[in-house]
């Protein structure tokens, strides 16, 4: 029969004991410290998987500097300030990335015209709308100015005629010509 932990020990002693290996007083140290862990993780607001990424590696760090904390009486607040780190390092490192169904892309045909995930087709579009808006910048004829309104889809279709949104079209090809 094992013999319990002993759990009234301080973090110094339990850091002592698990530095030459002592199983027991790393299961109590986890024990005790795991729901103050867990807590701060939880503050941070992250998804279930980047939460519990977050706490396993608090407990490797923990575990890779055991043998060198300098204060083993002060490790409720050394797990603390890594906890913190780690979870903020990880809502970092996860800003961006949304989780994406695999048998979603597989099913997407390559001749899909949705450019929805496709960065290349995003910053195309951003450069070509950029170039755009120049362009509409230089207009100064108040009909340029109606009809490039219309081509935004920022107009009614009866404030422009046909002849003026082509004349607009050839003005906007040629100013953007010029800006290459």
């Amino acid at each position: 029969m094992p013999v319990p932990a002993r759990t009234d020990e301080d973090d110094g002693a339990l850091v002592a004991r698990a530095r030459e290996g002592d199983a027991d007083a790393w299961t109590v140290i986890v024990d005790r410290h795991l729901p103050m862990v867990n807590a701060i993780a939880s503050s941070y607001r992250l998804g279930s998987p980047d939460r519990e990424d977050a706490v396993q590696t608090v407990w490797l760090t923990l575990n890779q500097h055991l043998p060198h904390l300098h204060s083993p009486h002060h490790l409720r607040h050394w797990l603390r300030r890594v906890t913190r780190s780690t979870c903020a390092r990880q809502r970092r490192n996860g800003l961006g990335l949304h989780p994406v169904d695999p048998h979603a892309l597989a099913a997407r045909r390559p001749d899909d015209s949705s450019d929805e995930l496709d960065p290349e087709a995003l910053y195309l579009r951003k450069e070509v709308h950029e170039a755009l808006h120049r362009a509409l910048g230089t207009l100064t004829d108040p009909a340029d100015r109606r009809a490039a309104r219309y081509y935004l889809g920022q107009a009614h279709p009866g404030e422009t005629t046909p002849v003026e949104r082509r004349r607009l079209k050839r003005r906007l090809h040629r100013i953007l010509r010029e800006d290459r």
